[in-house]
């Protein structure tokens, strides 16, 4: 089974145009003395910085870094909107990071978003997004920088993902909706093998009954592998004959000082090979409570049961289950609304019967990051 420890550091990307070429169409100058003030104005730019120390053990499979030696790493992010005409604005955001020890020593730069938004105006409040988006549904994406995250880690069930596609989604009273096509499934990588593009269709639906708890539903379905396992399929079948599902729900409660939120997914995925489809099931509960404005803890909850699938040949593929607990729980205070500090402690327990081969694991993490606005950088004192 490959090493989980993948999932935390996403592969490093070439260099896009695409942020340079989307830059170039949305802010066309205006004449000279008008410059400075309306660039202020249709253009924001903002940063955030992370650094973060990891001390882990050697066995983990989803939470060993650097083989168990002292790890540490750095983050940069810059993402921008800028107002092109009334109603459609730009996105987008990239990332560096880099890293220390005998697997961390890298730099990866990736464009994790550039898309166009338009609001159409009108009491249905609808928004389209078309571009490198946000994978748009689930509970934790939306939450992943770490200026929102209440933890250091992520929850392992799926990963943090970017498709290319376009999504259209409304509010009216306490009902939204969203309905998207997507280029790619949403798998955690380390359990499947690499996907090619495809389209599939998502959608969600969710219902706010009273101020501060949502409640939603989501499905996708779609192709999850790619051509790279064209030799092992069954002779007359293709890649894109092999589909996966989602069905997910998610909360999100606020509740004076007290915020929870929780994400369960059940999936299914069609095997070659194998007569029955192999089915998966993740989820999570994630409880924060803020005792002062500066000092909150949070605790993640998260249980995952899911496919690890492998071609072996023509007439073989794996696609059993590997089951695990992980508990992570964090202490952060706010030195000022733009400077957090975080500690972490983490561990995982796997039930599965060769146990000698999935050892539990724990790690330790201290993780500071600093939020800052490019713009005020730029801007005469007065």
């Amino acid at each position: 089974m490959p090493d989980s420890r993948r999932a935390e550091r996403r592969p490093p990307l070439h260099r896009r145009p695409a942020l340079p070429l989307v830059l170039a169409v949305l802010l066309q100058p205006p004449a000279a003395p008008q410059l400075e003030a309306q660039t202020r104005e249709r253009v924001r730019v903002h940063g955030l910085v992370d650094a973060e120390h990891w001390n882990t053990d050697s066995g983990s499979r989803l939470l060993t870094r650097n083989e168990g030696d002292p790890a540490g790493a750095g983050r940069l992010r810059l993402w921008g909107a800028a107002d092109v005409v009334a109603g459609l604005q730009g996105f987008a955001l990239g990332e560096v990071e880099a890293g220390n020890g005998s697997d961390e020593e890298q730099t990866e730069v990736e464009l994790e978003q550039a898309f166009l938004r338009y609001d159409f105006p009108g009491a249905a409040r609808l928004r389209l997004d078309v571009g490198k988006i946000l994978v748009p549904f689930g509970n934790f994406g939306h939450r992943s920088l770490s200026s929102i995250n209440p933890l250091v880690g992520r929850p392992a069930g799926y990963d943090v993902a970017y498709p290319v596609g376009a999504v259209l989604g409304g509010k009216l009273s306490r009902v939204d909706w969203r309905l998207a096509v997507l280029d790619s499934p949403q798998v955690n990588q380390d359990y499947v093998p690499d996907a090619d593009a495809a389209l599939r269709p998502a959608a969600s639906l969710g219902v706010t009954p009273a101020i501060g708890v949502r409640l939603a539903a989501y499905h996708t379905q779609g192709p999850y592998l790619g051509r790279g396992v064209g030799a092992a399929l069954p002779a007359g079948s293709g890649w894109r004959d092999f589909d996966q599902q989602i069905f997910g729900l998610e909360l999100a409660l606020s509740r004076g000082y007290f915020e929870l939120n929780g994400d369960l997914a059940f999936s299914r995925y069609e095997v070659p090979t194998r007569e029955r489809d192999s089915r998966g099931r993740a989820w999570y509960l994630e409880p924060k409570y803020t005792w002062t404005p500066r000092f909150f803890t949070a605790l993640r909850l998260e249980y995952d049961d899911y496919p690890f699938i492998l071609p072996i040949s023509s007439s073989l593929w794996i696609a059993d289950n590997a089951a695990f607990y992980d508990v992570e729980v964090a202490a952060g205070w706010r030195f000022s609304p733009d400077l957090l500090l975080k500690a972490a402690y983490r561990w995982d327990h796997w039930r599965v019967d060769d146990h000698d081969f999935f050892p539990d694991g724990n790690s330790f993490a201290l993780q500071v990051s600093y939020e800052f606005d490019v713009n005020s950088l730029f801007e005469q004192p007065r």
